[in-house]
């Protein structure tokens, strides 16, 4: 069906059912029929067709050849063919799930839907991860290499990305792409862009299947048609020189991701220094952050001290409250791999990845030992907890995951430091950086650290840190404001209109 079916057309809807249900259904309806209840933006409706499965439907568009024929071209103007659509690829998820899911891997088939799902359900528009991002490869030696390598500045590249985000949200093909200077940018700069994120159809179907055979072969198996990977995320626009030289952003969020998240990727070629640079200003964002929001904290670098007669660092923040150490981060800014989060035995498909998890954890434990054998003198509370901070979910809905990366810390532990007893392996918290700022947001400093507390229950071992901070603890009464300004780095924000929206409200209000 999907090879039969002309691939200008089939994009077009795919954009048009996204615009329905993301609050666009005034644009949606120039390009397809739907009945009335289809036009939802709630999660739980009936009608409601996931981005995740728009985005697998995209990557089998994109993986199966063309046909010679169009005998079972279907109809891409009616919001029935996607409702077809969709049954069957669950369908093929029930077919290929039997012999594959049991007992025995329930819990790591629940950390593979959790990364396809929850990406989608936060999404990539939020301000704070705008800000979050930019703080961390915007500047310093990662900025730098990024323009010395493509002749532009990430800011440059980001506030590009944005407007590109906000001009192909408002039509499927569409034939120009200028208007930056509504945010004082020279419309020449979308011509070095547009090579980053964008490629013509038959370019983005070759990589696309490349892309498949590199994971499978690596992988060394064939992977289910919901976990192929999605080669949107490194393309997220694809141009038809057939369709007029037009351009269409079939999930158009996805620019946005890669103009943040994907940014990691333009750096890996910069080396273990620019790497480096990047996990220095993720510490640094994340003590920031903590301090901002939870002012009663006091969030300290990383303590360097002696130990036979060698430089030893604590774990990257020390949190203290009232000069007591609370808590202690460990931080890894190390990018989820797509092996990582898909693979059928993610810590074997991603050693690499998990391995610098299970360090993380292992300094944890190193802190707590050397505390309490008087080699480091800080008043560390008994309850004190230690946390592995990423960038993103590396033990996402992963029980089986968590006990292999303590089990391997354990024997990092047994081979560099014996005396690390069991009272020093206090339960590691696993945070995602993104989940600290929605905390940090809803919490004050005692629910934060009552959540923390209770995360190292073994009850609360396979749940999420949110999850276990909404049982635990009440929320506040009114979530904080963001309390840095995108501004310092995006100068035409504050000029977008729902911006000056936002500003006008808040001065009706006072």
């Amino acid at each position: 069906m999907l090879a039969d079916t002309d691939d200008g057309r089939l994009l077009q809807m795919f954009w048009a059912v996204h615009a329905l249900q993301d609050g666009r259904e005034h644009l949606a309806s120039r390009l397809i029929s739907f009945p009335s209840d289809a036009a939802t933006t709630a999660i739980e409706s009936p009608w409601k067709i996931h981005p995740w499965n728009l985005e697998t439907l995209i990557t089998l568009q994109l993986n199966t050849p063309n046909g010679l024929t169009s005998y079972r071209r279907v109809n891409t103007s009616k919001f029935d063919t996607i409702a077809v659509l969709t049954n069957l690829l669950g369908r093929v998820e029930d077919i290929e799930n039997r012999d594959r899911i049991n007992d025995r891997n329930i819990l790591l088939e629940m950390h593979r839907i959790g990364h396809r799902t929850f990406q989608w359900q936060r999404g990539w528009r939020r301000q704070q991860d705008l800000y979050r991002y930019i703080y961390i490869y915007g500047q310093g030696k990662c900025a730098q290499f990024f323009e010395k390598r493509y002749g532009l500045s990430v800011i440059d590249f980001v506030s590009v990305c944005f407007a590109l985000f906000g001009i192909l949200l408002q039509g499927g093909w569409t034939s120009k792409i200028r208007g930056l200077h509504v945010i004082g940018l020279d419309d020449k700069l979308v011509d070095i862009v547009l090579p980053l994120v964008s490629a013509e159809i038959h370019d983005v179907r070759q990589a696309s299947r490349d892309l498949l055979e590199k994971i499978e072969t690596g992988l060394g198996t064939k992977l289910p048609a919901i976990y192929q990977p999605s080669y949107l995320r490194v393309k997220p626009i694809i141009r038809s020189f057939a369709n007029r030289n037009c351009f269409i952003a079939p999930l158009p969020e996805l620019i946005l991701m890669r103009a943040t998240v994907g940014l990691f990727y333009d750096l890996i070629p910069g080396g273990q220094d620019i790497l480096n640079d990047a996990n220095e200003r993720f510490e640094a964002y994340a003590r920031h952050s903590i301090k901002a929001h939870c002012p009663d904290f006091d969030p300290l670098p990383a303590i360097k001290y002696r130990h036979n007669k060698n430089d030893v660092d604590t774990p990257d923040i020390i949190l203290k409250r009232h000069n007591k150490v609370v808590a202690v981060f460990e931080c890894k800014a190390t990018k989820l791999t797509f092996e990582a989060q898909y693979g059928e035995d993610p810590i074997a498909n991603a050693e690499k990845g998990y391995a610098q998890i299970s360090k993380a954890i292992f300094q944890l434990w190193k802190f707590f030992s050397h505390v309490r054998r008087g080699l480091l003198e800080l008043d560390v509370a008994d309850d004190a907890v230690g946390i592995v901070l990423t960038m993103e979910a590396w033990t996402q809905m992963g029980g089986p995951l968590r006990e292999k990366l303590i089990n391997d810390a354990k024997i990092i532990a047994a081979q560099k430091d014996t005396d690390i007893n069991l009272q020093d392996m206090r339960p590691p918290v696993f945070c995602p950086i993104q989940d600290l700022d929605d905390l940090l947001a809803t919490s004050d400093e005692d629910q934060l650290l009552t959540a923390f507390r209770a995360a190292t229950e073994e009850r609360y071992h396979p749940w999420g840190i949110r999850e276990v901070r909404q049982r635990e603890a009440p929320r506040l009464p009114a979530s904080k404001p963001y309390p840095f300004d995108i501004g310092e780095f995006l100068p035409w924000w504050k000029d977008l209109p729902s911006q000056k929206d936002r500003s006008s409200t808040q001065r009706s209000v006072t």
